[in-house]
C-alpha cells in the first residue's frame, strides 16, 4: 500500500513558516552587513570623511583578542592641528597609514587598498552567511522527514 500525505492547512502553514523564517534571516543578514559596511567603504574610497594621515599611539588589550587602539590624526589641509581618536583594532603602535576621519569625527579608518580590503571582507560575510542559513535550512528540513 502506497503512502500518500494528506495536505492540510496545518502542513501548508508549516511549510510556509519553514521558508519564511530562513527568508527573514537572509533579509536581516543582508541589511545588517550592508548597513555596517557601506558607510566605512565610502570613507575608505575617499567619498566621505576628512583625509589625512594616522599614526597609532596606543593599543590597549580588552581581553578575548579584542583591542582598543588610538591614533594621532594629522589633517591633510594642515590648518587644523592633530587630534587623537580611536582607530581600527588591526594595527600596531607606531604604524603610520593614510586614513580619513569619519563624518562623525569619532575615529579614523584606513583609506586606499587597505581600507577597501577590510570592507570587502565584511561584505564577503554576506554570501557566507547566506550559505550557512541555506545549509541549516536543508539540514532541518531533512531531519523532519
Amino acid at each position: 500500500m502506497a503512502y500518500t500525505e494528506q495536505i492540510t492547512t496545518r502542513t501548508v502553514a508549516g511549510r510556509m513558516l519553514g521558508l519564511l523564517i530562513p527568508g527573514a534571516l537572509l533579509v536581516w543578514l543582508a541589511a545588517t552587513v550592508v548597513l555596517v559596511a557601506l558607510p566605512e567603504l565610502k570613507v575608505a574610497l575617499g567619498h566621505a570623511g576628512t583625509p589625512g594621515t594616522a599614526t597609532v599611539v596606543s593599543c590597549d588589550a580588552l581581553g578575548h583578542g579584542r583591542f582598543d587602539c588610538r591614533a594621532s590624526f594629522e589633517f591633510d589641509d594642515r590648518f587644523s592641528g592633530p587630534i587623537v581618536v580611536g582607530t581600527v583594532p588591526d594595527v600596531e603602535v607606531g604604524e603610520v597609514f593614510p586614513a580619513a576621519l569619519t563624518p562623525a569625527g569619532d575615529r579614523v579608518l584606513p583609506t586606499g587598498a587597505r581600507g577597501v580590503w577590510r570592507q570587502a571582507l565584511v561584505l564577503g560575510a554576506l554570501p557566507l552567511g547566506v550559505a550557512v542559513i541555506a545549509l541549516l535550512t536543508v539540514v532541518v528540513k531533512r531531519s523532519r522527514k
